[in-house]
């Protein structure tokens, strides 16, 4: 029995002594937990010195009048204007500058400053009364009657009466948009109009041409190949000019620069082409310049051929000065080197303009004009 009891206590002894320790833990545990949600010194200090710095910002302003109405500064402003030095200078916890803000409110007897911080995870608003005799736009103008009313039986009684006025001072502000239509092509100018400028190459080359219509033919056709053209890479072509035979005989003699792909083909050429050429009256015609696998050519379409003059060999000559403009397909913004074509575009430009009056020290999206106004 006297064994049993010494063990019994032995045993208990162990328990408490694994409560108490248990209890110290827990203790300890709270504590820390309790200690870690309470805001740093740093955090302290900087949003009791925040809420002072608004505090005197809001007595150097115009503040709201009606009861409810508030206005804000946050902590971005309060650094852009130099009423308060960055708190972010310690890296190991950044503030927001725009979620951290001080609020002044109109309450019906005084106005409540209510100021928060966020850095990191430590978030805490803390608040204080705003007296209106710090109010900057709060003194009370009292205008005092004497209302005197006499009767030849009662005593004169004079009556003082006091009309509070209270001002509210506005800001202009303002709000400019701008819309376009769609880019057009053409050359319109105005003052709604803006316009825009694109630009390409350009060569042109002239060729004298020689082809040949059978005798007796009221239409015929043919095609020139152009052998030398300034730059093989702009393959757009067009007809820019088109001359008859005159004085210049010798230039289609000597021509080297075409050559006939397709129609009737001359082996010897007279000295003299002019008593056998056509001339502009005896014929209409039509020019098809294009570009094909690498090469330039003109299709040439003659009709209503009509004439009295001698033929060579049963053959009339067609003398033709064509004057081809080549065009660069590519087209850029910058102006190229030597001979280039403009196109122009326009589209309208409409601009609006909003205007708006408010009590607000500043209005998201607007400008402020300096203008103001008290009512």
């Amino acid at each position: 029995m006297e064994d049993e009891r010494q063990i019994n206590w032995l045993s208990l002894f162990i328990k408490i002594i694994i409560i108490f320790i248990f209890a110290i833990i827990l203790i300890w545990l709270v504590s820390k937990i309790i200690n870690s949600s309470k805001p740093s010194e740093t955090f302290k200090n900087n949003i009791n010195n925040m809420e002072e710095v608004a505090v005197s910002y809001f007595k150097e302003i115009d503040l709201p009048q009606e009861k409810g109405k508030s206005t804000k500064i946050t902590l971005e402003e309060m650094i852009e204007k130099k009423l308060i030095v960055s708190i972010n200078e310690n890296k190991k916890s950044t503030c927001d500058v725009k979620k951290s803000y001080s609020k002044i409110t109109r309450n019906k007897k005084n106005y409540k400053v209510e100021t928060t911080l966020v850095c990191g995870k430590e978030k805490d608003t803390i608040t204080r009364k705003f007296s209106f005799k710090d109010c900057k736009n709060c003194n009370a103008k009292t205008e005092t009657k004497d209302n005197t009313n006499k009767d030849t039986n009662k005593d004169t009684t004079s009556t003082n009466t006091s009309t509070n006025t209270t001002k509210t001072a506005y800001y202009e502000y303002v709000k400019e948009t701008t819309t376009y239509s769609k880019w057009a092509k053409g050359n319109k100018t105005g003052d709604n109009i803006e316009n825009k400028y694109e630009y390409y190459s350009t060569a042109t080359e002239e060729y004298y041409t020689l082809g040949a219509v059978s005798k007796n033919s009221a239409s015929a056709s043919y095609t020139i190949k152009l052998d030398k053209v300034p730059n093989k890479d702009y393959y757009f072509t067009i007809v820019k000019e088109v001359e008859f035979l005159s004085n210049n005989e010798k230039e289609f003699l000597s021509s080297n620069n075409t050559s006939i792909s397709k129609g009737t083909k001359i082996n010897k050429l007279p000295d003299s082409i002019k008593n056998y050429s056509l001339t502009e009256d005896n014929f209409t015609y039509k020019l098809s310049p294009y570009y094909r696998k690498g090469s330039f050519y003109i299709d040439v379409t003659l009709n209503d051929i009509n004439t009295s003059i001698s033929s060579y060999n049963n053959v009339y000559f067609v003398p033709l000065k064509v004057t081809v403009k080549f065009m660069s397909p590519k087209i850029t913004e910058e102006k190229p080197s030597g001979d280039y074509d403009t196109i122009t575009y326009y589209r309208y430009v409409e601009k609006n303009k909003e205007t708006k009056w408010s009590t607000e020290t500043s209005l998201e999206g607007y400008t402020k004009t300096g203008n103001t106004k008290t009512e």
